[in-house]
């Protein structure tokens, strides 16, 4: 890198790096003071980081414009050889193949004056979006060439619509006086990107000759790959977590149906005995009912049959001292309102009553 010599008035004799002056005039002149002064300081230190960062990217990762090289076109079509062997110096150097290649400079073809005609086509304004499909077709009509023996193209003009119609500029190149020119070229391994001509009243005018095919460099693919990996990972990531938490999730509720089911069966288990006993403690029990019966009853006495319902119990039976049961029925088992419902009558055999009575069982 060459350096040089910068001088200024109190800053005598530094040494800074080619591009350095932007940066050498911000603290080389009085010092500024306020918000707008430290704005404009910090917005030259940035834009002057940024063209040295800019500096030493290499060619091919640079974003600059592609240098055009013009070469001119004689009248006759030819080209000078001096001119094709300088522009072939021009091409950078080929690199390894798993190296990015550099960019390959613009290559224009220059013709003499009056080598490219222009006129303006109006097409409606439903026929702007297809117009050089549309412009193709008519092309014999409006210009003196065959479509396949010139070069042309089509753009728009800005700004120059009259109602719903459109206005385009048509730019047609004869090929024959290109076609000894793109042969030396093509000999010469060099593909020209545009055809143009400089025009005095306006910008120059451009033919493009369509872009070359470039192939994909193995390590831009690999780069791409490596990028989108990078970009993709995050998102990779959440969807792998939230697969392994909805499995989660699902063994749990797998689980937690489990315990609901066996829930369910424990409390209808213990549900059935606790409703007995509520009936019982309501209602009484049928079976300790009848055991205060057996043990109270005295020998000798048989029931027929026996009714039993939420504690009224009504029983029919035969006994040998049938008048002495309602006492014993409510001293000894305490039975309460024990009254015979009927007569007591003697059996067929004159040996036993009959009887049938209603009592309250004992709550």
């Amino acid at each position: 890198m060459v350096w040089h010599h910068a001088f200024s008035a109190g800053c005598p004799n530094r040494i800074f790096a080619p591009g350095a002056s932007a940066l050498h005039h911000c603290f080389s002149g009085p010092f500024m003071t306020g918000q707008s002064s430290s704005t404009r300081l910090l917005r030259e230190c940035v834009r002057w980081w940024r063209d040295r960062m800019t500096e030493i990217l290499p060619a091919a990762l640079s974003l600059r414009a592609r240098k055009t090289i013009r070469l001119e076109v004689s009248p006759d079509g030819m080209l000078d050889p001096a001119d094709v062997a300088a522009c072939r110096e021009e091409f950078p150097a080929s690199r390894s193949r798993w190296l990015p290649q550099p960019r390959m400079p613009e290559i224009a073809l220059v013709l003499p004056e009056g080598g490219i005609l222009a006129r303006d086509v109006t097409l409606p304004r439903v026929a702007a979006g297809n117009a050089a499909r549309t412009i193709g077709y008519d092309l014999d009509r409006l210009t003196p060439f065959r479509q396949d023996d010139v070069l042309w193209s089509v753009q728009r003009k800005p700004g120059a619509e009259r109602g719903e119609q459109a206005i385009f500029r048509l730019l047609v190149a004869p090929r024959f006086l290109v076609s000894s020119a793109l042969d030396t070229l093509g000999h010469a391994g060099i593909t020209p990107t545009c055809i143009s001509m400089d025009s005095a009243a306006e910008t120059p005018l451009t033919i493009p000759l369509g872009k070359t095919a470039q192939k994909s460099h193995p390590v831009r693919r690999v780069l791409g790959f490596c990028a989108a990996i990078l970009v993709a990972a995050p998102f990779i990531s959440q969807q792998i977590t939230l697969f392994r938490l909805n499995h989660a999730i699902t063994a749990l509720n797998d689980g937690r149906a489990q315990a609901e089911d066996i829930r369910r069966r424990i409390t209808a288990f213990t549900a059935a005995p606790a409703a007995l006993a509520r009936e019982e403690q309501r209602i009484g029990s049928p079976l300790h009912i009848i055991g205060t019966l057996t043990d109270a009853l005295p020998d000798g006495t048989f029931l027929t049959a026996l009714h039993i319902h939420e504690r009224h119990v009504t029983m029919e039976g035969e006994s040998a001292q049938a008048t002495r049961l309602i006492g014993v029925l409510e001293h000894d088992a305490a039975f309460s309102d024990a009254a015979f419902s009927g007569p007591v009558t003697r059996s067929e055999n004159k040996q036993m009553d009959v009887f049938t009575i209603n009592a309250k069982a004992p709550g």
